[in-house]
């Protein structure tokens, strides 16, 4: 069993660091203000250089709580986007037929929101990820050989934990309990999954922050001076996006894909 950490990977990846980041995009805007559009890097660094140990303390506070926010929001827009245009990654990993993305109607005014609020992911997720099939690297199914054993295995197990009747298993959120069984029975692979999850959870928020910045750097370019900044500086910051995107889906697929190997080695199932 591995130990628990007051600070782990986790809070430090997915928590600090992006409420960090959300901090320095604030004080960047107010710098913005306060020289009249202008923005040079050096003169930034050297504003916010400068900290005294219990301001230092409260800015780790600070961006503790804030990241927690940010995380939250990425798992619920970002994450949720993700599962709504792929599936689930145990899902297309075993070759499941996909829900459309308006399965459950177009009446569901979220689905309508997020392409539109998670722009740049959209529009590239439509030159990079369908036209040049870049989705190809995080939401392919693996080979039918495992795709086999994987069914074979995790319906026995879900026989032995339940009544039920499990031949539809893709009726079921199977993979929770996949992933639960198999982080207790796997001591040896606990460290490397917590790994891929403070990864994916860390990229899924940077996903996030890109996003934001993509729509502040369109307000400026649309309802300020901020002559410094151009169509370049958009398509830019939407392909960083995309890349950050591509990169969740990555880890979050090997998070997954980890469980459900986990699975196919257990002789005892």
């Amino acid at each position: 069993m591995i130990k628990q950490n007051p600070f782990s990977l986790y809070d430090f990846l997915g928590y600090f660091v992006p409420g960090a980041l959300i901090i320095y995009l604030y004080l960047i805007v107010d710098y913005i203000k306060t020289n009249c559009g202008t923005f040079k890097i050096s003169e930034f660094l050297a504003s916010t250089s400068d900290l005294k140990p219990e301001q230092f303390l409260f800015f780790v506070i600070i961006s503790y709580a804030v990241g927690h926010l940010i995380n939250f929001i990425s798992s619920i827009t970002v994450e949720k986007y993700a599962n709504w245009k792929y599936d689930y990654p145990s899902k297309y990993l075993l070759g499941f037929e996909k829900n459309k993305y308006w399965t459950k109607g177009i009446g569901n005014l979220w689905r309508i929101l997020f392409p539109i609020l998670l722009f740049p992911t959209t529009i590239f997720y439509l030159i990079l990820g369908d036209i040049f099939k870049f989705k190809n690297f995080y939401a392919r199914k693996i080979d039918q050989f495992l795709i086999e054993v994987i069914k074979q295995k995790g319906k026995t197990l879900l026989k032995k934990l339940s009544k039920k009747d499990v031949n539809k298993i893709r009726e079921f959120d199977f993979f929770r309990i996949f992933a639960h069984y198999t982080f207790e029975h796997s001591k040896n692979h606990q460290f490397k999954m917590v790994n891929y999850v403070s990864l994916y959870g860390f990229l899924r928020v940077l996903c996030l922050i890109t996003t934001i910045a993509f729509w502040f750097v369109s307000y400026l370019m649309i309802f300020t001076k901020f002559l410094e900044l151009n169509i370049w500086t958009l398509i830019l910051i939407g392909f960083i996006n995309y890349t950050f995107f591509m990169a969740f889906m990555k880890f979050y697929r090997r998070y997954t894909l980890e469980g459900l190997m986990l699975i196919a080695i257990n002789e005892e199932i």
